[in-house]
């Protein structure tokens, strides 16, 4: 230990009771039993008094250290106090000695674990932190007997509840502070979208948490509750801009809401006419699921579901049956996989059975079956009208639905592709009826209403032409929609008026094949390669129009619902009442830190799955 380690412990707490020696800590409030208890209270030194939760890491370590020296008979000038008063300069082993805080001693170098211990904590902590759980839980005696279990020879110090509210939180705050600002750092090149994700809890409060979502990994931003302001457009206009300022105007390149509905579905309206500098759209899983509700109102899909269903449901519990469905279909499993749009589900089920349809018919014809058990679902599987409307459904959505996942495949990046997939969904639902007009017609209507409406921005028509897979193939088409969607573009992304003119300028270049676009327009170059890393890799003499590109092309089209954010830490955090300052801080570092680690978590996993496809 080199140096002093003193501190007037008087600074730090006041008398309230001469007489009966009380004093009052100036961080906490707790009262306490002399100036010492303040100190051992104030170092975090567990014993008779509790630690205090509210004290700066800076005072309760000096503090922790100067009674590791006193208990060590260390003075003021760095010696040490013999039995005999005789004074002795301390040896190298003692500077670093080490003793557990349980005994009530304290390491002298620092007042957190060794290495290892302190890693394996950390991860404990950040266990706790990502998935929202009551930090009173590792107090538990079952806790401690599971990591005991667990731990084997290990012998991992298990920390408890102030640790995981004290210096571990501030540690984990640390780092996932260091991972949002390399992401906010990426903003300059890529920009970013603004996703909302709106709720109502159960006290009827409208709340909303802003998540900022990028190449580098989605982060967390605020939460707000806006139930007095929800009907008040100008009000919500403000906190957007507000918002757009503390991320930055020229870092947003969007925002995407989570619905059509109640205020979100107002303030889209209002901005849609009276905020042209602010690109707004809806989720595309959400512009989906209304695609396909309306397409399920003329199916009588309720009905249909609920049969499908019952056949499936009566497979699966009949040993019999899935014997014999394993035997003529070949394994085709019955059971639908779980899917990242819940709203899907009932449209796969349907797909499913519909594949099984001869399968199905050939096992209740069947000599091995037993015709009393199951009469009714032979019955159904035997009616060609159920058939018939099954058959329908799933020409008039299947597409939808498999554009939609085609969607998870692309790493998020969606701006490049949505032009694309809308179109080849189209094509193929008038392919699944022959090309008659009269059959899918109505559905086309329906897709371009809700596309009109909600989701068609002109970001989508300059990521189309942006996109040089697109753009060099014989099927692109530069309709007025694309050009003015690409110029409107420029204008809002793009500032400064004079880079507008380079980047259009430039845009000739690459619309005609011409100069260093003439070799990066060949298809291998093109093919294997996302649309960002061709701009990134192939564009580097024309920097104005390639940061356009990129910042264009490194957007999505999903919203927040794709990261499922658990809303009780933010629903705590905004109606708590009567919260004192250190405690709404405490939950606001809280919720910064668990958010934004399950945001991470599911980056990492989306990652991971577009890998596997």
């Amino acid at each position: 230990m080199a140096g002093t380690f003193f501190m007037d412990i008087h600074e730090h707490g006041i008398c309230v009771d001469k007489k009966r020696r009380r004093v009052k800590c100036n961080y906490c409030g707790k009262e306490l039993h002399s100036f010492t208890r303040l100190k051992f209270h104030l170092g975090g030194i567990r014993g008779d008094v509790a630690p205090c939760e509210q004290v700066a890491d800076t005072v309760r370590e000096t503090l922790r250290k100067m009674i590791a020296g006193e208990r060590s008979g260390f003075t003021a000038n760095d010696g040490v106090r013999m039995s005999n008063g005789h004074k002795r300069e301390r040896s190298q082993d003692s500077s670093s000695k080490s003793v557990s805080p349980e005994n009530g001693s304290i390491g002298m170098e620092t007042d957190k674990p060794d290495l290892f211990d302190n890693k394996g904590q950390m991860c404990i902590g950040r266990f706790f932190y990502e998935n929202c759980i009551d930090f009173s839980v590792v107090d538990s005696p079952s806790f401690k007997e599971m990591m005991t279990v667990s731990g084997g020879q290990m012998r991992l110090k298990i920390p408890d509840s102030h640790d995981l509210k004290g210096w571990m939180l501030q540690d984990a705050l640390k780092e996932v502070q260091a991972h949002v600002k390399k992401v906010q750092d990426s903003w300059a090149v890529t920009g970013c979208s603004i996703l909302l994700d709106a709720w109502v809890d159960q006290k009827g409060r409208d709340l909303v948490a802003f998540v900022a979502d990028c190449p580098a990994g989605p982060v967390y931003l605020k939460s707000v509750d806006v139930t007095d302001i929800k009907s008040n457009s100008n009000a919500l206009i403000s906190l957007l801009d507000e918002l757009v300022d503390e991320v930055g105007m020229h870092n947003v390149v969007q925002i995407i809401a989570c619905s059509t509905y109640g205020w979100v579905g107002e303030l889209g309206k209002s901005l849609a006419g009276n905020k042209k500098e602010l690109f707004w759209s809806v989720s595309v899983s959400h512009c989906f699921d209304l695609m396909l509700l309306k397409i399920a109102k003329t199916s009588s899909l309720g009905d249909i579901v609920d049969n499908a269903n019952k056949i499936t449901e009566f497979i699966n519990n009949s040993p019999l049956a899935l014997k014999l469905v394993g035997a003529h279909i070949h394994g085709l499993d019955m059971t639908v996989s779980s899917s990242e749009f819940e709203f899907l589900m009932p449209y796969l089920t349907l797909e499913s059975i519909f594949k099984a349809k001869n399968d199905l018919g050939d096992m209740f014809a069947s000599s091995d079956w037993d015709k009393e058990e199951g009469i009714t679902i032979s019955e159904l599987v035997n009616d060609s009208s159920f058939w018939e409307t099954v058959e329908r459904v799933v020409k008039s959505t299947s597409p939808l639905i498999h554009g939609l996942l085609l969607f998870s495949t692309v790493n998020n990046l969606h701006v490049g592709y949505i032009y694309n997939i809308m179109d080849e969904i189209k094509e193929s639902i008038a392919r699944e009826f022959n090309d008659d007009e009269v059959c899918y017609k109505p559905l086309w209507d329906v897709i371009d209403d809700v596309w009109n409406k909600h989701l068609h921005i002109p970001l989508h028509a300059a990521g189309y032409f942006l996109n040089p897979t697109a753009f060099y193939s014989t099927d692109f088409h530069l309709d007025p929609e694309v050009a003015t969607g690409l110029t409107s573009s420029l204008v809002h992304i793009v500032k400064e008026h004079h880079i507008q003119l380079q980047a259009a300028t430039q845009l000739d270049s690459y619309r005609l094949g011409e100069d260093y676009f003439n070799e990066a327009s060949q298809a291998d170059q093109i093919s294997e390669i996302s649309p960002v890393e061709w701009w990134a890799q192939k564009a580097s003499e024309y920097p104005e129009l390639q940061s356009f590109a990129i910042k264009i092309l490194s957007q999505t089209c999903e919203g927040a619902s794709r990261y499922k954010l658990k809303r009780s830490l933010a629903e705590k955090l905004l109606l708590s009442e009567r919260l004192s300052h250190r405690e709404r801080q405490h939950l606001e570092e809280l919720a910064f830190v668990h958010y934004n680690l399950h945001l991470q978590r599911c980056k990492a996993k989306l990652s991971e799955d577009v890998q596997l496809c």
